[in-house]
């Protein structure tokens, strides 16, 4: 299975490599996969105060507020991130986040699917994609481009299966609103692994975006650590044998 990889904001195609080492390691040695890592379309700086936790530049984002419109240091929602609100559900908490005041990205969104959609073009075929954090949602919101796409233009999806890392909910790719389980019927079809750790201050985001998918085919996979990636050797093997499984459980052609 060749993987599109999208890393987090403010990190890179070399970070997310790295981050994914053992995860590479793991499911390369036997053949399962290969790994296809790219940056963000938009530079980026880190919110003041988290410079060091993001590493060395270049910082890269897929997304990020239209330039049309007048900023304030909360128009940005990863600005918010510090004080990720903690509600009964998490729809709730996502509409929390998103409540009045943060700016559009409706621009930056098409602009980022169009890029993806270049890269698939160019670079694929790809039978599976991987996000982590913003790449997470960025690859549910080009998950759900591909499915309207194939309705309305009967263009075949090109992925198969999506692992998602510390993800939150995609964006409708049409209508540009936080794509959430108690408002629409609006669903991710493919199978998905959702890598989640029960300590990350914001899981709601990764079971707002796992509420999304297809429950008969959404397989929920945690860590019990932070918001990173799983490095131990026996986490890394188990999920290895997850990816393993749902290839072979779902007829996934590599």
């Amino acid at each position: 299975m060749r993987f599109l990889c999208l890393p987090g904001a403010y990190g890179s195609s070399d970070k997310f490599q790295v981050q994914l080492a053992p995860i590479i390691k793991e499911l390369t040695e036997d053949g399962t996969a290969t790994f296809h890592f790219i940056n963000g379309p938009c530079k980026a700086s880190p919110p003041e105060g988290f410079e060091e936790y993001f590493g060395k530049p270049p910082y890269f984002r897929f997304i990020e507020p239209d330039e049309d419109v007048e900023k304030t240091d909360d128009d940005d929602v990863l600005s918010r991130i510090r004080d990720f609100p903690d509600c009964e559900t998490p729809e709730d908490t996502m509409r929390e986040l998103m409540r009045e005041g943060v700016a559009t990205s409706h621009r930056s969104t098409d602009n980022a699917l169009k890029y993806l959609v270049d890269i698939m073009e160019q670079r694929g075929p790809f039978e599976g994609i991987i996000g982590y954090s913003e790449g997470a949602t960025v690859a549910g919101t080009l998950l759900l481009h591909e499915q309207r796409r194939a309705m309305k233009k009967g263009i075949k999806p090109m992925f198969k299966y999506a692992i998602f890392f510390a993800g939150w909910p995609p964006v409708d790719p049409e209508t540009h609103a936080m794509v959430l389980s108690d408002e629409t019927d609006a669903m991710i079809e493919i199978p998905t692994c959702h890598i989640i750790g029960s300590l990350d201050p914001y899981v709601h985001g990764c079971l707002a975006l796992y509420n999304v998918c297809d429950p008969d085919t959404a397989y929920l996979f945690d860590h019990a650590k932070g918001h990173t990636l799983p490095r131990d050797k026996d986490t890394v093997r188990e999920l290895g044998d997850v990816v393993r499984e749902a290839i072979k459980l779902y007829d996934i052609h590599v």
